[in-house]
C-alpha cells in the first residue's frame, strides 16, 4: 500500500514484495530489509522508535528479551531469523535515518502533513480485541480527535478501517507505550 502511493508508476506483486522484504517462509517480516531496499530505490525511510538497532545488532535475541519481556521477545525470536535480522540492522544503522524515541500521535499528524506515508507495527491481537500478541504492519491514513483511519493489509484486507484512538494506542504501544514505532517514508529530494 505504501509503495503504491510512493511509486505509482510501478505495480508490485506479492512475490516482489516478499523479495523486497526478504520474507522467509513461516517467519514474520521485519521492516529492515525493505527499508534498505527503499534507500537503494529512491525513497527515504525514517524510523522513529525506542528500539536500539545498534544494540540489537550486537546482542540479538538477548536484546529482544531484555527490551520487550518474555511474551513479545520470545514471539519475535521464535518467528524470526534473528542472526539474519542482526545483519540487516547493522547495515540500516550505517545508512538509514533513525530517531530513537517513542513516537506519539503528534508525530503521526506532523508527518502526514509533511507528505510522508506512515507505517506502524501494532499488536494485531490488541487491535482486534483478542488476547495474545501478533506483530502486524498497517498504514496510517488520518488522525482525528477520537479515531485513527488505517489501511490494514489483512488478512482479510480492511482498507479505510476506523479505529478508536484508545484501542489504536493499546495496539500500537504494546506491550508498553514506550514500544510505539513509526516508519515515515518519502521520496528522496
Amino acid at each position: 500500500m505504501a509503495l503504491a502511493v510512493l511509486m505509482p508508476e510501478r505495480t508490485f506483486t506479492y512475490d516482489e514484495l516478499d523479495r523486497i522484504s526478504q520474507k522467509l517462509p513461516g517467519k514474520w517480516t521485519w521492516p529492515t530489509a525493505a527499508m534498505i531496499w527503499m534507500l537503494d530505490n529512491g525513497l527515504d525511510p525514517e524510523l522513529v522508535e525506542n528500539f536500539d538497532y545498534e544494540e540489537f545488532a550486537l546482542r540479538g535475541g538477548e536484546y529482544l528479551l531484555a527490551r520487550y519481556g518474555e511474551e513479545v521477545g520470545r514471539a519475535q525470536i521464535e518467528h524470526s531469523d534473528v542472526e539474519r535480522e542482526m545483519k540487516f540492522a547493522r547495515h540500516f544503522v550505517e545508512f538509514g535515518r533513525i530517531i530513537q524515541k517513542a513516537p506519539d500521535l503528534s508525530d503521526l499528524v506532523f508527518r502526514i502533513a509533511d507528505g510522508a506515508v506512515l507505517i506502524v507495527n501494532i499488536n494485531a491481537c490488541a487491535l482486534n480485541q483478542e488476547p495474545g500478541y501478533s506483530g502486524h504492519f498497517v498504514v496510517i491514513c488520518d488522525v482525528e480527535k477520537n479515531s485513527i483511519k488505517i489501511h490494514d493489509p489483512g488478512l482479510p484486507p480492511r482498507p479505510g478501517l476506523i479505529v478508536p484512538v484508545d484501542r489504536f494506542e493499546r495496539a500500537w504501544g504494546y506491550p508498553a507505550a514506550a514500544d510505539k514505532n513509526l516508519m515515515a517514508i518519502r521520496r528522496k529530494a
